[in-house]
């Protein structure tokens, strides 16, 4: 069936159960999200090439709170980047089972990914807010004064006979011994295997771990301040490994955030890596080069940027970053001939809901 008959099919339920009887859940929303995006990067090396996005996505789905503890979602999400003659690519389905408690959530079916999971760029890169925003698996968080965390399962792809399964899953804790600290370890899988079918690929996997924290508070005229500063090790690679690379690898992360005037953040991020790989994390981090026949063993990365999340009227809000990254000391024909490129996005999000009123059941007439 054509995404566009589903888009139909979906809207057209959505009304209609307005009109559901009582029984069926005591609670109906009908929940909607509208973004619009573009993302720009002017990279030239050899881990990164330039990519622009621009287009919009839309989110609907229904939610049905079963009880005060658990609730079911049913919609949809679809992608339409500008100049595609498609009329939404990709079109994924919403369907999920949620429990939540004062401190707990957890998941079955579609997954929440705000903010991918709270990941470091090294572990999943940024451009996964647009490329991936639906994941479907098994989760559970959990939300306390002293800390907390997540566990989590996305399925990516079946095992068939023409290609290998694929996941990726995370474990991510805080603790917050102190108002002004948060320790920190976020770790990463991602593995491609599968017994049912070999599809003639060897099962490989990678791992990431970091190990950090964040001191947080005030600054005379730098406002909100945060540094946060990790350690980072990795392991494994899904692309074969020539003969002799290092199977493991780390690297060290630092990244210093102010908010004069609580108006925008001026952030500085520096890294320093050997041998590191990580897969899903953003490639300005890795040694290994987008051809993974390109490495290159010691690296130095730096980023510096301006941010600032603007609420505008009704929960709309527009994100906008501009960042300036030097990879190595390579050169660029970005900006001039220095060693600086740059990237920006602006992003606008305008979620909006409805409440869905159960028609009530006819009251019989008296005789």
């Amino acid at each position: 069936m054509q995404p566009s008959r589903w888009f139909a099919i979906a809207v057209t339920a959505a009304l209609l159960a307005g009109r559901t009887h009582a029984g069926c859940a005591q609670q109906l929303t009908w929940n909607n999200g509208l973004t619009f995006y573009l993302d720009n990067t002017e990279f030239f090396n050899p881990y990164r090439t330039g990519e622009t996005l621009l287009g919009g996505q839309i989110l609907s789905y229904i939610s049905a709170a079963l009880g005060p503890r658990t609730e079911v979602v049913a919609g949809f999400h679809g992608n339409h980047q500008s100049g595609d003659s498609r009329f939404l690519s990709p079109f994924k389905p919403i369907l999920g089972f949620r429990y939540r408690t004062e401190h707990s959530l957890g998941v079955i079916g579609t997954l929440v990914t705000e903010g991918r999971h709270g990941y470091l760029e090294p572990l999943e890169g940024t451009l996964l807010d647009i490329t991936r925003p639906v994941e479907y698996g098994v989760q559970w968080r959990e939300q306390h004064t002293a800390g907390g965390g997540e566990l989590f399962l996305n399925w990516q792809r079946l095992n068939t006979s023409s290609g290998r399964e694929v996941f990726d899953y995370g474990l991510l804790l805080h603790a917050d011994p102190l108002s002004w600290l948060r320790l920190e370890l976020q770790g990463h899988g991602l593995h491609h295997g599968g017994q049912l079918y070999t599809a003639g690929q060897p099962v490989v996997n990678n791992q990431v771990l970091a190990l950090g924290g964040q001191i947080s508070g005030r600054l005379p005229l730098l406002g909100a301040s945060t540094f946060r500063a990790f350690q980072l090790l990795s392991h494994g690679d899904i692309d074969s490994l020539p003969s002799g690379r290092p199977n493991h690898g780390h690297g060290t992360y630092l990244r210093a955030g102010f908010r004069p005037g609580n108006w925008l953040e001026l952030f500085a991020i520096q890294w320093w890596g050997r041998d590191f790989v990580s897969n899903e994390g953003d490639a300005n981090y890795n040694s290994q080069g987008s051809n993974p026949g390109f490495y290159h063993p010691y690296r130095k990365y730096q980023e510096i940027g301006l941010a600032r999340l603007t609420p505008i009227e009704s929960g709309l809000t527009l994100d906008t970053e501009l960042r300036f990254h030097r990879i190595d000391d390579r050169r660029s024909i970005a900006i001039g001939t220095s060693p600086w490129e740059y990237s920006y996005r602006v992003m606008v999000r305008a979620p909006f809901s409805m409440r869905l009123q159960p028609q009530a059941a006819p009251v019989p007439e008296a005789p």
